[in-house]
């Protein structure tokens, strides 16, 4: 009868060693960006006539003209001749 017991006893701590408690994993991911190009290499077609107007900037398909801003990519850009300048400032 002790023999049986100290079997059973012996067997069930063995089996409880075995197992474990279940625990979830915490994933953490971070957000993807895409790194998209700030502007778009178009070459600005000139007025017919020579006119005094400031080539405009092209962002997303819209144009913008010269001194417009534009946020692009939670930083502030400014339209400076048909080129945008980064003004270092977060939108």
């Amino acid at each position: 009868m002790k023999l049986s017991f100290a079997l059973m006893l012996i067997s069930a701590l063995l089996l409880a060693s075995c197992s474990r408690p279940v625990v979830k994993e915490t994933v953490v991911e971070r957000p993807v960006y895409v790194d998209r190009p700030v502007y778009v290499d178009r070459p600005v077609a000139a007025p017919a006539a020579a006119g005094a107007t400031a080539p405009s900037c092209v962002y997303a398909s819209q144009a913008y003209s010269h001194g417009a801003l534009s946020c692009q990519d939670r930083t502030e850009f400014a339209c400076d001749n048909g080129v945008w300048k980064r003004t270092f400032t977060a939108c």
